[in-house]
């Protein structure tokens, strides 16, 4: 481990060259409003589903890693289509930095193709 890094590293990185870890207090997804530690509270109370993750995370670890984005191209990475139950319990269990993938040109038809190549390979796998 990094000196002041707890990072939650993914089992399997498939795609090496998108490969980065980011810290866990700059990603954004979407749930920002609610604070962390009253998260799974309001999960409760919304019923967004989590608890089978959550428990199969704290068994596994992080599989795969998420997939960011870099939304208004200033700096600041938000989670793209799935991955912001992974990050909660990342900030939950005392985690820093998380394994990630960024496709930097996300919105172009190359970056498209790259991610739902990223998305295919982690489909049915995804924790």
């Amino acid at each position: 481990m990094t000196t002041g890094k707890n990072i939650l590293t993914p089992k399997h990185i498939n795609f090496p060259k998108y490969y980065r870890e980011m810290e866990l207090s700059t990603l954004t997804y979407k749930w920002d409003n609610v604070p962390i530690n009253d998260w799974t509270n309001y999960a409760d109370k919304w019923g967004i589903p989590y608890k089978e993750l959550f428990e199969h995370m704290s068994l596994q670890g992080l599989l795969y890693p998420v997939i960011l984005r870099d939304l208004k191209s200033n700096g600041v990475y938000r989670k793209y289509q799935c991955g912001g139950r992974r990050i909660i319990w990342a900030k939950l269990n005392g985690y820093t930095h998380i394994g990630s993938y960024i496709v930097t040109d996300w919105i172009t038809t190359k970056g498209r193709s790259k991610i739902d190549e990223i998305i295919q390979d982690q489909w049915f796998r995804i924790d």
